[in-house]
């Protein structure tokens, strides 16, 4: 017998109400009274996630795919689970053949990018986006996703041209001026002030289509007591953010902060078991709407709230928009502006973000903590920096994501090769487990006339220890432009290899000259190309200045503000005091 539409209607509607335990006892009434029914099978798999239960959730959509094998919207399903289940080459199967099933159905294609991404097959994600993007002109998702893997290909100009097109056809969609505020970030020649009236703009176009920020607190004004500090990010687990929020996590002043994380992803591991032992309260939100998270953040009375994402995938900006806390921030995770009103802060430093134009371009006041606005934890099991390993061509390196790879890195990175005849360059990224993209890689540098024969280009590493000890092949690393690396950087000093930076206008391409700064190294930072080549190759020149400089780098690093978690917690808890403490004298309402 037919299942009634109404009883479908209804577990959907539990669903949208967030009343999942109630949903899924619904489901299995639903999904018992007709077991050969895909569509309750389907459901039932809908179900099963939305409760956090995969496994089950698997097997309902299997089963469902099973009983209605040309149906594209279940084959679809079962391929995304089988994705999420970590079993790719089926998932692959199963949406191409939902694809040929449907050959101008731009979903099956976008879903087996989702599985290319992940299987570092950026190549053939490209073309798979291309094709789902011509298959619906004009929508935002396909085209979003298409510019995210020419991004991931270095191919940021044609991302930028993507994503502005759409943009100019659709200008009141948010998620697309989001979007294009992200990629703008890699884009050689991108002016500060020009990523700027982008990041205004999705900020203009948050605060139409939400509701008015609340701008009304009952949160105690005392200058002194104890604050709530609430934290939210995705990336609370082994994570580069996780590296730099470590610090302040575990050295913050309990007695003066009481610390409120919000993990906004339902992925966690070690580092997210480590992170919450330092936390008073841990919320796991990753179903939560904005809205939800508002809503929580609220009932928990957080006197400041910290977002980490900026413009990041899985970020809380509308949460922020609405107003979750007296005093909101952004840090770390993302290098600009988020362009948000209803964000009060951004938390720098005067290297990064020098005074003036820096300011002039913010959406945020800037809050500048110097003399360097993060703090690193290196992994306590890294191996001892290999030094000095003899009979190797002096080689070069950057184990910087692939979408740092743009035309002007690979030029400026050239220059330095030709400039230091017999040297080499090894590059590292997961992105390289894609054959056509090595290729291509290697093809960009020979068009600069440097023979493919001099670079090395390395996939992921087993481990993070195994991935420390490929620095052993680097003697110098470079830093990419205009987004320069942070972890990299970090990781790189920490195993015992200067890097050399080229200081841009913008904060992403102010990084290393902060991080140098830091450790005492600004010798190592260029202000022009020419400079930054010359660098280079005096360094090459001067073995024995190298060798002492490279084997000083980890106590030098150990010794510095960019490894003194106490010292850096102090100074945050510092600042968050003098903000609280403005806030209060501010007048109410």
């Amino acid at each position: 017998m037919a299942i009634s539409p109404d009883k479908f209607s209804s577990v959907r509607a539990l669903l949208r109400s967030g009343e999942r335990a109630r949903a899924l006892a619904a489901g299995q009434r639903l999904v018992q009274s007709a077991p050969r029914d895909p569509a309750a099978n389907s459901l039932m798999a809908e179900v099963l996630l939305a409760n956090a239960q995969p496994a089950r959730a698997l097997h309902f959509a299997a089963t469902a795919a099973a009983l209605a094998p040309s149906d594209v919207g279940t084959l679809m399903q079962h391929g995304a689970i089988l994705g999420m289940a970590d079993r790719p080459d089926e998932a692959l199967k199963v949406l191409e053949r939902a694809a040929s099933l449907a050959p101008q159905h731009p979903g099956p294609l976008s879903a087996m990018a989702g599985i290319l991404f992940d299987k570092n097959q950026c190549t053939r994600a490209e073309r798979v986006c291309r094709r789902a993007s011509e298959l619906a002109p004009g929508d935002p998702g396909p085209a979003s996703q298409h510019a995210a893997a020419l991004l991931n290909l270095g191919r940021v100009e044609e991302a930028v041209g993507v994503l502005e097109s759409l943009s100019a056809s659709q200008p009141q969609n948010a998620m697309l001026a989001s979007g294009l505020s992200l990629v703008l970030n890699y884009l050689p020649g991108a002016s500060r002030q020009r990523q700027f009236e982008q990041h205004k703009r999705y900020g203009e176009l948050l605060s139409r289509g939400g509701v008015p920020p609340l701008r009304s607190w009952s949160n105690t004004r005392d200058s002194q007591r104890r604050l709530r500090v609430g934290v939210v990010s995705p990336d609370l687990r082994a994570h580069s953010v996780a590296w730099f929020i470590e610090p302040l996590f575990e050295h913050h002043n309990r007695a003066e902060i009481e610390l409120f994380a919000y993990q906004t992803n339902f992925i966690a591991d070690a580092v997210t078991k480590r992170l919450s032992t330092y936390a008073a309260q841990w919320r796991v939100m990753d179903t939560a709407t904005d809205e939800q998270l508002a809503q929580a953040m609220r009932a928990d009375r957080i006197d400041i709230a910290i977002e980490l994402s900026g413009h990041t995938q899985g970020h809380s900006l509308g949460a922020l928009q609405s107003g979750v806390a007296p005093v909101q921030m952004t840090y770390l995770g993302y290098p600009n502006t988020t362009g948000v009103p209803g964000i009060d802060y951004r938390i720098v430093d005067s290297v990064t973000d020098p005074p003036g134009e820096a300011d002039a371009c913010a959406s945020e006041k800037l809050l500048r903590l110097d003399p360097c606005f993060i703090c690193y934890k290196p992994p306590a099991a890294a191996p001892e920096p290999a030094i000095g390993v003899p009979d190797r061509p002096f080689t070069f390196g950057s184990f910087n994501n692939a979408q740092k790879l743009n035309r002007a890195v690979i030029g400026l990175w050239s220059r330095v090769l030709l400039a230091c005849p017999g040297s080499r360059l090894v590059l590292k990224s997961v992105a390289f487990a894609d054959d056509e993209l090595r290729a291509d890689v290697s093809a960009r540098f020979a068009s600069h006339g440097v023979d493919p024969a001099r670079i090395d280009v390395l996939s992921r590493a087993n481990s993070v220890i195994d991935h420390l000890g490929l620095y052993a092949r680097m003697d110098i690393g470079l830093d990419p432009v205009p987004y320069n690396g942070t972890t990299t950087t970090c990781e790189a000093l920490w195993m015992g290899v200067p890097v050399l930076t080229l200081a841009g206008r913008t904060h992403a391409g102010r990084v290393g000259a902060s991080l140098l700064g830091a450790v005492g190294l600004s010798e190592l930072v260029a202000g022009t190309e020419d400079e930054f080549v010359a660098l280079a190759a005096a360094l090459v020149s001067d073995r024995a200045r190298l060798a002492s400089l490279r084997a000083g780098l980890r106590p030098r690093m150990q010794a510095s503000p960019l490894c003194d978690g106490p010292a850096f917690a102090a100074r945050f808890g510092g600042a968050l005091r003098h903000v609280w403490q403005q806030w209060c004298g501010r007048p109410a309402g």
